[in-house]
């Protein structure tokens, strides 16, 4: 049984392997015009982008791992099953039941993996992120700012520009919001600004003219306008160390479930609460995507015939489904949005258990509906 373990653990690895970096590439190419305008256009530095990227990864792999080794089981079982080893695992008494617990092995393993990115993974890569797009903008002055795009410069201030010169230096059509130390927040509109280089006090500097100031404070109900020709606002190099304290993003699941125990509030209890469950119902869906696709990959019949792929762009596709029904349903019923997470969890693993306990040492028990859908005679 042993030899058993290891040649089906062997089976599985290389496919897994190969769809985790396709999976990720494909992912990470959408960014990649991104990364490119930041190194050709903008000038920013290799390394800065290196971070970048690295930090980008976790949210990829918390997507990825899942998807990764739900095709690995279906080739690697699939492979198996074209070949007839299979049956000759039946024929020495190892059944689907026994394929299955090795699966299960791997999918272990890779639910820890999932765990744990979510866990320390995400929060580090949200905070890494704000962390170099600052240091890139402080270093670059305007490379972090993007056309019809809100950045974030600090934890207070956000930037919203309509048009942006080549280098990023120059912006037209200029939105700023901020908020000073204890009061409401101040929106800006100006013509247009300029990024001045960081000086030896570690700061950048943002000029901007022919621009207005609008605060609203509702509890006086006073609305105050002021004009301006030239204002200079000055912004750390660095994001302080307490970024992401309230942001679900930038915390682990031990954090999000104290959130979510204290109820501070209705609208940020359910982004706590949407986060807390999102990361940990991807987590469990290797293993349910893993026990799903045993008795799928263990009925292929021919080779370069199998259906892995549109078996696994199908699960995934059901699945993203779910997140974005759950998403929607964020604020307007908490218990339905716990709900959508996990109901395609339990719906795989229930079908799985309910295959694993008719198989008993057959490795053709697919329910027959199943059966004339996915397999190819």
């Amino acid at each position: 049984m042993k030899i058993t373990r290891k040649y089906l653990l062997a089976e599985l690895s290389g496919p897994f392997l190969l769809g985790l970096g396709s999976f990720s590439l494909v992912v990470l190419l959408h960014r990649f015009s991104r990364v490119a305008d930041l190194v050709i256009g903008r000038g920013v530095p290799s390394g800065l982008v290196g971070r970048l990227l690295l930090a980008l990864f976790p949210p990829f792999l918390e997507l990825t791992l899942p998807a990764a080794f739900l095709l690995a089981v279906l080739l690697g079982l699939g492979r198996l099953a074209a070949d007839s080893e299979t049956a000759a695992l039946a024929t020495s008494g190892v059944g689907m039941r026994g394929v299955a617990g090795p699966v299960l092995l791997a999918g272990g393993i890779v639910f820890s993996a999932a765990l744990l990115v979510g866990w320390h993974g995400i929060p580090w890569g949200y905070k890494e992120t704000q962390r170099v797009l600052a240091r890139i903008v402080a270093e670059r002055t305007g490379a972090g700012a993007t056309e019809h795009v809100f950045r974030e410069i600090t934890p207070d201030t956000l930037l919203y520009p309509d048009r942006v010169s080549a280098d990023g230096q120059r912006m037209d059509g200029i939105f700023l919001t901020f908020r000073p130390a204890g009061d409401e927040p101040l929106l800006v509109f100006a013509r247009d600004g300029r990024f001045a280089p960081a000086g030896g006090d570690g700061v950048v500097s943002l000029g901007l003219t022919d621009g207005t100031i609008h605060s609203d404070q509702p509890g006086k109900r006073v609305y105050r306008l002021a004009s301006f020709r030239e204002m200079t606002f000055r912004f750390p190099l660095e994001i302080p160390d307490a970024l992401g304290e309230d942001d679900p993003r930038g915390m682990t699941i031990p954090e999000l479930y104290r959130k979510i125990v204290e109820g501070e509030g209705a609208a940020r209890k359910a982004g706590y609460r949407y986060h807390f469950h999102k990361r940990l119902s991807l987590a469990v869906s290797c293993l349910s995507f893993g026990l799903l696709a045993v008795p799928l990959g263990m009925a292929q019949r021919a080779r370069g015939r199998s259906s892995a792929f549109a078996v696994t762009m199908t699960l995934v596709l059901v699945y993203y489904v779910f997140m974005v029904a759950a998403g929607v349903m964020e604020n307007r019923v908490p218990a339905g949005m716990v709900a959508l997470f996990w109901a395609p969890n339990m719906l795989g693993l229930s079908l799985a258990a309910w295959i694993l306990w008719r198989s008993d040492r057959s490795v053709t028990t697919l329910p027959r509906p199943l059966e004339r859908i996915l397999v190819r005679k």
